[in-house]
């Protein structure tokens, strides 16, 4: 997208002014909301304006940095250098820029103090903070509102790939150095007594599970990740409907009082491969698709093509995810089996069929939906099944799992915790919920757009474009319909025309096509009415006064 400095009012158009005004409105009070929202939100296990014991000053510097926020976007709209008024909005850029870099370091550095709690508390008992849905929220909000204003419709198709392809490159890092980092901690006992005689087996069991749900945590990170660095409008649109899943699924997850048994950390994201997806990957979709979500939207407004594109993305990463699930119900099964766990088998097989189905669906969605494979009503109707599949994925992780008291009661908390013996669900979970029903939505636009096809115009012989000039010059015009079969090489001359009213034939016998014959019937009038003729007038008799 295009950010000239131009002043709005003056330099375009005013249909277009107005179109621009309303870009300009609906991305800032997209931004108010989510800056506001990230200050009612929880930022950690251990700060929020609603978690109790949160450190005062923490929570004014919150609450400041969010007020100076929504007074950026305010000035953009009213006062002196309101983009209404101001002649240069170069200025007005650096006002939104500025009003939300307090926003922006809370956020880095509340990233900073997750990152140093996990690597300094590793190995303990004790619980890392994480990144939660408030981080996020606010994340996506001062991103937006430091953009620049919009004084253009001429998208940029690459804009901010630069910085997203960085911001993908170090969520993958991250991710992979978090995951090697939790795999040392939970296998450091278990991997030197793999060849024991006695406990062989078991150690072996607890080391491949740990490996698996590590690869397993990591897998979307890095399809993600792709479409981070990708430059091309479908990968864009699918991390900007990735992002929009993730904030959403997070602040619902918080919000209901079901979301705790979703997530035994409330929504609160900890670190990949601690429950799942960890925060080094959803701070990255989000921040990403604040970037480049509102440019790649208007440069792809009006085609249907490129939202095609990303929904199949999508089904791909539902599809991928489903899979690494059915695995670890199977590496479920194999350690119940092994350790002798109380926990029933057919909870893990029931769970891995509903993995398998739902998987199975969103692979076939994602082959058939490229072209013309299938038809747009089928596509839709699977989409919603595949929506009802995810939900219902969710819904049986935590009715089928046992609740078990815990050994520390102190382990639930206001803030998280739960009485289930396994977490089979998470945010992510929520979050693929999320991306189904968006999938749905586009299969179901897709399939509105192919069923209205274009209306044909009825075609007009050469006899009809000949009586039509006939009647517009008043002559009475001879209808009479010949047979159906007859032949039509001579047009119908009409009936009481002038004698100085006729239509000259051809010298040769071979009457040219129709086509040519209307085209040429069409010049000659033009030709004849501009200059006050009738048909039977020639150049040379025409008067040139």
């Amino acid at each position: 997208m295009t950010y000239a400095s131009a002043r709005l009012t003056t330099d375009t158009p005013a249909a277009a002014a107005g179109e621009l005004q309303r870009a300009n409105v609906i991305r800032d009070a997209a931004a108010a909301a989510l800056a506001a929202l990230g200050v009612l939100l929880p930022w950690s296990i251990e700060f929020g304006v609603t978690i109790a014991g949160s450190p005062g000053w923490l929570v004014f510097l919150l609450v400041a940095a969010a007020v100076t926020s929504l007074t950026g976007l305010g000035l953009s709209h009213f006062g002196r250098l309101s983009m209404r008024r101001a002649t240069d909005v170069r200025a007005l850029d650096r006002v939104r820029l500025v009003s939300n870099v307090p926003y922006l370091g809370l956020v880095t550095a509340s990233l900073l103090y997750a990152v140093i709690e996990v690597i300094r508390n590793g190995g303990t008992a004790a619980v890392p903070p994480g990144v939660g849905p408030g981080a996020w929220c606010g994340l996506a909000g001062a991103l937006l509102a430091a953009a620049p204003v919009i004084t253009g419709f001429d998208a940029d198709a690459t804009a901010g790939h630069r910085t997203g392809r960085i911001i993908g490159i170090a969520s993958l890092v991250l991710s992979v150095a978090a995951v090697l980092f939790t795999l040392y901690w939970r296998t450091r006992f278990v991997a030197p007594h793999i060849g024991d005689a006695d406990t062989g087996a078991q150690n072996l069991a607890v080391f491949v599970a740990a490996v698996t749900y590590g690869i397993a945590a990591v897998v979307p990170v890095v399809l993600a990740a792709r479409w981070s660095m990708s430059a091309q409008p479908a990968a864009r649109l699918s991390i900007v409907l990735l992002g929009g899943s993730t904030l959403l699924a997070g602040s619902v997850l918080w919000l209901l009082p079901v979301g705790r048994d979703l997530d035994a950390f409330h929504g609160i994201a900890q670190t990949t491969s601690t429950a799942g997806v960890g925060f080094e990957g959803y701070v990255a979709w989000v921040a990403v698709a604040a970037l480049v979500g509102f440019g790649t939207v208007m440069s792809t407004r009006g085609s249907l093509e490129p939202w095609r594109a990303a929904a199949r993305k999508c089904l791909l990463l539902i599809a991928v995810w489903c899979g690494c699930s059915a695995i670890l119900r199977i590496a479920d099964l194999v350690m119940s089996a092994l350790l002798a766990l109380p926990d029933p088998p057919y909870n893990s097989t029931t769970l891995m069929a509903f993995d398998l189905v739902t998987g199975a669906v969103a692979a076939w969605l994602y082959i058939n939906s490229a072209g013309n494979r299938a038809p747009r009503l089928l596509l839709g109707l699977l989409s919603g099944t595949l929506f009802v599949l995810t939900v219902c994925r969710v819904v049986v992780g935590v009715a089928l799992m046992p609740r078990v008291a815990p050994l520390n009661p102190d382990d639930i908390t206001d803030v998280y915790g739960n009485t289930l013996a396994q977490q089979i669900t998470g945010t992510f979970d929520v979050v693929l919920c999320l991306l189904a029903f968006a999938v749905t939505a586009i299969a179901l636009r897709a399939g509105a757009t192919a069923t209205t096809g274009p209306v044909e115009s009825p075609k007009t012989s050469t006899e009809d474009v000949v009586r039509q000039y006939e009647m517009s010059a008043g002559r009475p015009v001879d209808t009479t319909v010949l047979p159906r079969g007859a032949s039509s090489a001579t047009i119908a001359m009409p009936s009481a025309a002038p004698a100085t009213v006729r239509i000259a034939r051809q010298a040769e016998t071979q009457l040219p096509a129709p086509g040519d014959r209307v085209a040429d019937v069409l010049a000659q009038s033009t030709q004849r009415f501009a200059a006050g003729t009738t048909y039977g007038a020639k150049p040379a008799d025409v008067d040139p006064d």
